[in-house]
């Protein structure tokens, strides 16, 4: 492919080379231990309870509730085997490191850490933050081209300066992320006791999600008719993996469709992201339980649940979809949710919910949920369909996904001369 002869710069294994000024600086190789860039970032938020700065963390997963170190490291010893990470050094000193993880079917990957060190050795840095992390980025990019990856994602915080490198990568807002905080489950049933019930409680027995037991146990039982008893106010029942076709049904119907065309979701990919949820400790004998229902409308699901029940310092997470035919919806699912986590004990509740789910988000604030931060998610998108007997650029600037992006200027990878695709007769 045409688009591949402009970006890497390898010599002999050792990587990227970047220049200023004719000079070589610094260089970009890859490293096969993946552990090292959540080690790094545990260090970092170690420094910071001690109001000091180890690192500048653009990109980091996402932490609803900040760890101690202990844990911190532990679950940095455990990543995702298929990671790929790279390391920023000028002079064997680390400058900054940067990891990609791919998604389901290879055809996506997010950019799950992206850092440079404010003071690497104990010494001034010779070069900007923002050059080391603009060439790591760049980097993992070409990486990914080279690789046939489609889609390259990103999740920044809205307010950080660097939302402009990104821009100057090609890389496009196509959505919001809002945090949602809740200092006890108990305090949103209070808040929603005020509020009616559509549906007679008991009034769907035969359907009535199996609910976990004791996180202690990691067990789970059926409700029963008795004091404790936790009945939903919609008929809901156990998710199942054939829920696979309704839940992309689902999220067709609650997601503009230029968010889908930025993301272009397959089903596995669908899991992943939001239904089935990457593990938060990798630690498996210590995952926190998780369990989800669907509200089931025969031809079509009205809603979704997913909860997991926090350990440590970690909250208790809430997800959830709802159709837009069915307005109460979302309002029953946040009850039926805090109803099932407090019984669980005092703990803080987040739900992470988009910008667009506004009957999702009128939902949390009923309930007393409060704003806690915004990211942005980003997406470039690294190839594009060609048309036949057609001219078109070996790689084009910029997506037209219907929505305004952060800037359509050309990245290296983006020079080049025109290319013909498709050009012979079948």
């Amino acid at each position: 492919m045409v688009l591949l002869s402009y970006g890497l710069q390898h010599r002999s294994g050792e990587g990227q080379r970047a220049t200023l000024g004719g000079f070589c600086l610094r260089m970009i190789r890859p490293v096969p231990y993946v552990n090292l860039p959540g080690i790094y970032y545990a260090i970092d938020r170690h420094a910071r309870a001690r109001h000091s700065e180890f690192a500048h963390f653009v990109i980091a997963p996402s932490s609803p509730a900040p760890q101690s170190s202990f844990s911190a490291f532990l679950s940095a010893l455990f990543p995702a085997p298929t990671a790929f990470t790279w390391l920023c050094e000028d002079r064997w000193q680390i400058l900054g490191l940067a990891q990609a993880r791919p998604r389901p079917g290879g055809e996506a990957w997010d950019l799950s850490y992206l850092a440079a060190l404010t003071n690497p050795g104990g010494h001034a840095p010779t070069t900007s933050l923002d050059e080391v992390l603009m060439e790591l980025a760049q980097y993992a990019l070409n990486v990914a081209i080279m690789r046939g990856v489609h889609r390259f994602f990103a999740r920044v915080q809205d307010d950080l300066p660097e939302m402009e490198l990104f821009g100057k990568l090609s890389f496009q807002r196509y959505a919001r992320e809002l945090t949602y905080w809740l200092s006890s489950p108990q305090d949103g049933l209070n808040t929603l006791a005020a509020r009616p019930v559509p549906v007679a409680a008991g009034e769907h027995d035969e359907d009535l999600c199996p609910l976990p037991g004791s996180a202690l146990a990691g067990q789970q039982q059926m409700t029963t008719r008795h004091s404790d008893e936790i009945v939903p106010e919609i008929p809901l029942r156990r998710w199942h993996r054939h829920d696979v076709w309704g839940l992309l049904r689902l999220y067709d119907a609650s997601t503009p469709r230029r968010v889908q065309i930025a993301e272009s979701l397959s089903s596995n990919e669908l899991l992943h992201t939001r239904a089935g949820g990457a593990r938060t400790w990798h630690l498996p004998p210590f995952e926190p339980s998780t369990f989800a229902c669907v509200y089931d409308r025969g031809v079509r699901l009205g809603g979704w649940i997913r909860l997991r029940l926090g350990r440590g310092s970690q909250p208790h997470q809430l997800w959830l979809m709802a159709h837009p035919d069915e307005p109460d919806t979302p309002l029953a699912l946040v009850r039926f949710g805090l109803r099932v986590l407090a019984k669980e004990g005092p703990r803080p509740v987040v739900c992470q919910v988009r910008e667009y789910d506004g009957t999702v988000i009128d939902a949390l604030r009923a309930a007393g949920f409060e704003h806690g931060g915004t990211h942005a998610l980003l997406v470039r998108h690294l190839t594009m369909r060609a048309l036949r007997k057609r001219e078109v650029l070996a790689v084009e600037p910029r997506v037209v996904i219907g929505v305004e992006g952060l800037g359509n200027s050309p990245s290296r990878l983006s020079e080049g001369e025109k290319t013909h695709y498709a050009a012979r007769d079948l």
